[in-house]
């Protein structure tokens, strides 16, 4: 039967999922923006408002994640989105609740990977596009192709704009990265072939 592991945040799971998989399993995986840009270290600077499930690991596991994603052992880069505003994330612990915005700045994040070099665009299209409608086996969908809904999303990679909590749209206004100064900007959404953003 099929398995999906959501948000690793390990090399410990990177290795189980890849030993799963040579064994011809039929297990897929994703990892999170938080995961993938963010480790141990930013608890100090973010406080709560890295208290995510599960938590963000090290150094050594980010990297994992990376590696995991480029030799194909996961599938796709999602963004668990939770946007409990900052009142809720400074309650004391336990009270403060898991998770972090991330919707609003996901490719934006991954374009910057890519333009540094951490991977290509190409990847960053497989990830987020091709990979979760794949996984999930969403038809039609995922790819620019003869026969697919034409879902686009038209950007202009040399734009940069810094990211700002105050001009968040998302309902808790703020960002774990503001402040961020991240290449790309979306120009124009279409959803079917109908443009939804310009």
């Amino acid at each position: 039967h099929p398995f999906h592991v959501l948000h690793v945040s390990t090399a410990a799971e990177c290795r189980l999922i890849a030993a799963a998989r040579a064994e011809g399993l039929p297990i897929t995986g994703e990892a999170c923006p938080h995961h993938l840009l963010l480790d141990e270290s930013d608890y100090e600077r973010l406080g709560s408002r890295a208290q995510v499930n599960p938590a963000i690991k090290t150094a050594a596991d980010r990297a994992a994640l990376w590696e995991a994603l480029r030799d194909g052992t996961l599938d796709a880069v999602v963004t668990d989105h939770a946007p409990h505003t900052l009142e809720e994330k400074a309650r004391p612990y336990p009270q403060s609740p898991s998770g972090l915005p991330c919707i609003e700045n996901s490719l934006m994040l991954m374009l910057e990977e890519a333009a540094a070099g951490r991977c290509t665009l190409e990847q960053v299209v497989a990830w987020m596009c091709e990979g979760p409608c794949r996984v999930w086996g969403i038809p039609g969908k995922g790819r620019i192709a003869e026969g697919f809904d034409a879902d686009l999303v038209l950007v202009d990679l040399g734009a940069v704009h810094e990211v700002r909590d105050e001009a968040q749209h998302t309902r808790c206004r703020w960002s774990p990265w503001h402040g961020a100064r991240l290449r790309g900007s979306v120009v124009r959404t279409l959803v079917g072939g109908r443009t939804v953003y310009d």
